[in-house]
């Protein structure tokens, strides 16, 4: 087994937490000065190197840095869109990064006992998918929803009416025809928020 940690350009811990979540990619993610670094849970070599090139397709544009300890050897390369971009001297790497990276690399520190971890088993899917959300995004689902539950509201009111109405009431009928009217405008509320939203 070896120790590896990829940093990465996301500044914000939250934000790779997030990424690495959707990607099913599992480990404890750690502050490492102005970047953000994942140290991969029980990995060896080859799931490493596939690691780093997942994250790098996160990454876009910006080059992601694998470092790997395996016995007494450190192997350092640069990632970037997927594809392995180059070798790094490991030393140069260490020395230009904070020192927590090296004390996580030789584990003279836990990933868990450094300050502002997080790690992505404590994170859902569903957090991870409103942590990378923007926010006008984020404000777009939340009147979706709020649309969503009128329309249930009125789509019990409009059956209520018609079932009662069904007995020869007429106000019921005057009830079920509102609810039609107010599922009718939420439904097109809607389409029309999530129309919007998605052309954002």
């Amino acid at each position: 087994m070896s120790t590896t940690v990829v940093v990465t350009p996301f500044g914000v811990a939250n934000q790779l937490a997030a990424a690495c979540v959707l990607s099913n990619i599992q480990g404890t993610i750690v502050p490492i000065g102005d970047f953000s670094g994942i140290v991969l849970a029980d990995t060896d070599v080859q799931s490493g190197n596939e690691a780093a090139a997942a994250i790098s397709k996160l990454a876009g544009k910006h080059e992601v840095l694998l470092l790997v300890r395996s016995e007494e050897q450190i192997d350092a390369g640069h990632y970037r869109n997927g594809i392995r971009e180059s070798d790094v001297p490991a030393g140069l790497a260490l020395k230009n990064l904070p020192d927590v990276l090296e004390k996580l690399l030789l584990e003279l520190v836990r990933p868990e006992d450094v300050e502002g971890s997080i790690p992505t088993s404590s994170m859902t899917k569903l957090q991870a998918s409103a942590q990378t959300m923007s926010p006008g995004r984020a404000a777009v689902a939340r009147t979706a929803l709020l649309w969503i539950v009128v329309a249930l509201l009125a789509g019990v009111v409009t059956a209520f009416g018609i079932t009662v109405g069904l007995g020869g009431n007429t106000v019921a009928w005057v009830v079920a025809v509102f609810g039609a009217i107010v599922l009718g405008f939420s439904l097109w509320r809607i389409r029309h928020v999530l129309t919007k939203g998605v052309s954002r």
